[in-house]
This record gives structure tokens, C-alpha cells and sequence, in this order.
């Protein structure tokens, strides 16, 4: 999510050197008093560039977004696989709060998503909640109210007496208040047995969200990272963050 912040500023400098400032683009520089608020209104006005993509910067849509397959494992006992993963309503973040310190390359930001809905193909053969796991097939689910929490941190690095921005880590906690989920062909397409296990898995919500939860914030911040190196390495520091 911080990530996207960095995006946001990377268009700025872009579109200031290379073409006129169109109508959706505010300049934030490194003097503003208030450069958190600035880049906060500058991330509303651009939010809908961000999520159909920016071809020119490289920034690919987040709506939908398409992650990489994700590997849930506890020693032997339990491997869950899903592949094909498409996220809806990634575009709909709502900033709460951010603490920038451009300087130390520092980001700090409070989110909200009203609501967020994946699909994607599953494989299990495990236990899970004291009860047998076993199916491969679609899966669908979606979860409301999500809380979180993002850090993400960098350094300055010199090449060929360029100063660049990158970033060495983004942490990200989520909070999920609610989520609806359904797997088809659970048991080869058992029917009485598929939906003794999805109301189960729909009763447990707190159980399966500690278990599931942060290998999702770990995949997620890997994709968010890879995305905001990707687009800094087009921008010099000073055009990233301009002193005035």
C-alpha cells in the first residue's frame, strides 16, 4: 500500500519533465510543510490511473490485481496451494493516517478497505480446524472491513553518480472484522460433505484467518515491494522528492 504512495510521486516527476501537467497530477516538493496531506490528495486525484495501469511508468492495473501463486505449509502435516489468483477492490484503499520522513525514506500509513474479493484455483489434502481437508478446484471469497497497517523503509543509492530511492522492506499487518468463502469440488465434488465443510470454514472465521493471515501479508508485501523498486528506478532522488 505504501508502495503506491511512491507510485503516486514517481508520476508526478514523470509527467513534470516530460509532458504538461495534466489536471489529476499535483507536485508535492520536499519543502511542503504538510507533504503527508500533499501526497495523500495527490494519491485521490491520480487513483484511478493507478488502477488501470500506467504503461509508460510500467505500473501494471491493481484492478483487478493478479498475484503469484501462494503456498500455505506447517511442517508435514498441512500444504494448501493456490494458484491463478485474482484480487478485486484493491483500488478502493482509503489512506486513515501517514507519517512520511522523506529524508530517512520512511513511510508510515493506517488503511481501510471497505471490501476485498479474490478467486483463484486451490489444492489441499490436510486438516485444518480438526477437520479433514481434501479437494481441488475454484475458489471464491471476499472479506469487509479489512484494517491494516504498512511500514515500509529504504536507503539513497549511488550509480554512476545518480542518487536513486530504494526500498529494502514493507511490512504489512491486516485485520479482517468479516469474510464469506466458498471451495467447489471439495471431496471430488461430494455435495453434503463440500457444504459441511464451507459453513465450518464460514463458523471458524477467527481460527482460519490466524492461520491463513500471514502468509497473505507476506506474499502481498513481496508484490507491493517489487512493484515500488520497479518504479523508483526510473527517477533520480531530487526528482522524486524536489526541495522546491
Amino acid at each position: 500500500m505504501t508502495s503506491w504512495q511512491s507510485v503516486a510521486v514517481s508520476v508526478f516527476l514523470y509527467v513534470a519533465v516530460n509532458a504538461k501537467i495534466p489536471d489529476y497530477i499535483k507536485i508535492c516538493k520536499r519543502s511542503d510543510p504538510d507533504i503527508s496531506q500533499c501526497i495523500l490528495n495527490s494519491i485521490e486525484a491520480i487513483r484511478p490511473k493507478l488502477a488501470e495501469g500506467i504503461p509508460e511508468l510500467d505500473i501494471p492495473a491493481i484492478e483487478p490485481l493478479h498475484m503469484p501463486e501462494m503456498v500455505i505449509s506447517r511442517g508435514g502435516a498441512f500444504k494448501a496451494i493456490g494458484t491463478n489468483i485474482t484480487v478485486h477492490g484493491a483500488s478502493n484503499f482509503i489512506i486513515k493516517a501517514l507519517e512520511t520522513d522523506i529524508d530517512n525514506i520512511v513511510y508510515n500509513a493506517s488503511l481501510h478497505f471497505p471490501l476485498i474479493s479474490f478467486d483463484a484455483i486451490y489444492d489441499v489434502d490436510a486438516k485444518i480446524l480438526a477437520m479433514p481437508l481434501k479437494g481441488k478446484g475454484p475458489i471464491n471469497a471476499n472479506a469487509s472491513d479489512i484494517e491494516g497497517r504498512a511500514v515500509i523503509k529504504g536507503h539513497k543509492q549511488v550509480e554512476d553518480g545518480k542518487t536513486f530511492v530504494m526500498f529494502d522492506e514493507l511490512k504489512l499487518k491486516l485485520k479482517m472484522k468479516n469474510y464469506q468463502i466458498r471451495l467447489e469440488n471439495l471431496f471430488n465434488g461430494d455435495k453434503n460433505l463440500g457444504e459441511a465443510v464451507n459453513a465450518a470454514l464460514n463458523e471458524n472465521k477467527k481460527e482460519l484467518m490466524n492461520f491463513m493471515r500471514p502468509r497473505a501479508e507476506e506474499l502481498a508485501s513481496k508484490v507491493l515491494l517489487e512493484r515500488a523498486n520497479k518504479i523508483t528506478r526510473h527517477f533520480e532522488y531530487d526528482e522524486l522528492f524536489p526541495s522546491d
